[in-house]
């Protein structure tokens, strides 16, 4: 039997709901990604992982690197990871997909947790 997302999870779970943008999606079957500004909307976030929406759908385990930008407008912060799921949802065709950050992103979701960015 396979281990649910929940029991999975080794950090606990924050709501948290901000828009980031994306820098680029690969997987086996799609590589790099046009240069239309594309963003996602976080539902959760833990400094291991994110729920997010996004309005196109994507592969279960392809790479995804996403920037945070803080309220200050002065940094930025370049996350990545895999995508462990994805469900379409019931309406306006958005996608909510579940990606498991890489470790080395992990000090600086935590830190992003303790000071909520702004996406603008």
């Amino acid at each position: 039997m396979t281990e649910s997302y929940e029991e999975r999870r080794i950090a606990p779970r924050a709501d948290l709901e901000n828009t980031l943008f994306i820098k680029s999606i690969t997987s086996s079957q799609v590589a790099g990604f046009s240069n239309d500004l594309k963003t996602c909307n976080t539902i959760n976030v833990s400094a291991h992982g994110l729920q997010v929406t996004l309005d196109f759908e994507v592969l279960v385990e392809s790479e995804i690197a996403l920037w945070i930008n803080h309220e200050t407008g002065d940094e930025r912060i370049l996350i990545s990871g895999i995508v462990r799921w994805t469900s379409k949802t019931p309406n306006e065709n958005k996608y909510l997909i579940g990606i498991e950050l890489d470790e080395s992103c992990v000090d600086d979701m935590t830190q992003w947790m303790d000071t909520p960015p702004s996406a603008y």
